[in-house]
Order: C-alpha cells, then sequence, then structure tokens
C-alpha cells in the first residue's frame, strides 16, 4: 500500500487579518483624500486633488477586488484544496492551467482550465513577509508545479468497455 504525502499549506494564516487591513488602508486613503479635495479653496486644487483621488480609487478597486479573490490553500500529490468559510473546494491538479506571481507583494494567481465556483481564477498568499522569505516559499510553490505536471503527465487508465468516439 502506497502512502500518500501530507498536505502542505500554501496560505499565510494572517489571510483573513490582511485582507481586513488592506480594505481599512484602501477606505482610510479614500477618505483623506476626498476629505482634502473638500478643504482646498481653489478650483484647480479641488480638480488636481479629484482626479488624484479617482486615480486611488481606480488602482485600489483593482487591489480590493484581488483581495476577495484570496484564498486559504493546502495541496497534496492529487489534489488543490481551497478552504472557505462556507464550502471547502476540491479541485484536481490536472485542471490548473498554471500558478504564477502577479504582484510584488507576493500575491500568487492560479489560471484553471475549467471554470470552478470561483471562477476560472483566483489567488492565495504564500507569506506576509514575501520578499524576504521568498526562498522557502518559492520552494513550496515550486512542488505544486511538479506535481501538476506529474498529473498532467499520467494516463488515465479507461474501463475495459468504454466506448471510444
Amino acid at each position: 500500500m502506497v502512502e500518500k504525502k501530507r498536505i502542505k499549506n500554501l496560505s499565510t494564516r494572517w489571510l483573513k487579518s490582511f485582507k481586513v487591513t488592506a480594505i481599512g488602508i484602501y477606505i482610510f486613503i479614500c477618505l483623506t483624500l476626498l476629505w482634502m479635495a473638500l478643504q482646498k479653496s481653489g478650483i484647480k486644487d479641488i480638480i488636481f486633488t479629484l482626479a488624484q483621488f479617482g486615480i486611488y480609487f481606480y488602482g485600489g478597486y483593482f487591489l480590493i477586488r484581488m483581495s476577495t479573490k484570496l484564498y486559504h490553500v493546502e495541496f497534496d500529490e492529487e489534489f488543490l484544496y481551497v478552504l472557505n468559510k462556507k464550502q471547502d473546494l476540491v479541485i484536481p491538479l490536472e485542471n490548473i492551467k498554471s500558478i504564477e506571481i502577479s504582484t510584488l507583494g507576493g500575491t500568487y494567481k492560479i489560471n484553471l482550465y475549467n471554470a470552478e465556483q470561483l471562477g476560472s481564477e483566483f489567488f492565495f498568499k504564500p507569506s506576509l513577509l514575501y520578499p524576504l522569505n521568498y526562498k522557502t516559499k518559492d520552494a513550496t510553490v515550486n512542488v505544486l508545479r511538479r506535481f501538476i505536471e506529474v498529473a498532467k503527465r499520467k494516463h488515465i487508465q479507461l474501463p475495459t468497455n468504454a466506448l471510444m468516439s
């Protein structure tokens, strides 16, 4: 009997705190810029501050959207486990198209061949201190990439009476 390897954790345990803090900082910056726009007296200053607010709001919108798609992710040799509050999701490694780093802060993006309940892509963050400990976290992600390649190369054994088209 072949013993399966242990499930490895990919995500930081501080994911919930990170998401709440990121949204809080974003709201604070937007409210501060809006307050600064209302305190200006000249029309040029108001237009400049509102334009700056619009740029921060636009950029922050994508960061917030990405942070809502951050999930706690674990894996073993056959499956990727996405842990949610409501329901955990099990994704076969053959369904993963690619894993790529999407931000300098160490947020990884997982692209899927077939969309699951989370969509065709979702994100995970291996560490809050990613630039400082990138070697160990990248090594863990590379183990997952190797498991994905092995799973894609694995030949699926069909029953002898299966109809082929």
